[in-house]
């Protein structure tokens, strides 16, 4: 167990680093896996976004139109959420519209 499992005063901040990830998104997320809302919050917006990412092979490049197709499984406002992948370096992209994982992103 870590140190911030033991403590018994943990504060509100510490409790939503120590809670899985999944159920600090699964609130943005219907039961059919498709996306409710883009988060406002950073810290869960990189976490829905690397999620969908998570759809993406390392190992693969992407035409814009299969990263959409990809995308749109999740949620129909595929551009922003494109742009947002790049904005933050979940992605990256050629000047022909290929896209990729970062590999930052590769665990």
């Amino acid at each position: 167990m870590t140190d911030n499992l033991k403590t018994t005063h943990a504060t509100s901040e510490t409790r939503r680093k120590i809670q899985p990830m999944s159920e600090q998104i699964d609130q943005f997320f219907r039961p059919d896996g498709t996306l409710i809302s883009i988060p406002v919050k950073l810290h869960k917006k990189l976490a829905v976004l690397r999620h969908i990412a998570s759809e993406l092979s390392p190992d693969t490049k992407y035409p814009e139109k299969q990263l959409n197709e990809i995308i749109a499984e999740f949620h129909p406002d595929t551009a922003a959420l494109r742009r947002y992948m790049i904005e933050y370096g979940i992605l990256e992209r050629d000047g022909e519209s290929v896209y990729w994982i970062t590999k930052s992103e590769i665990r």
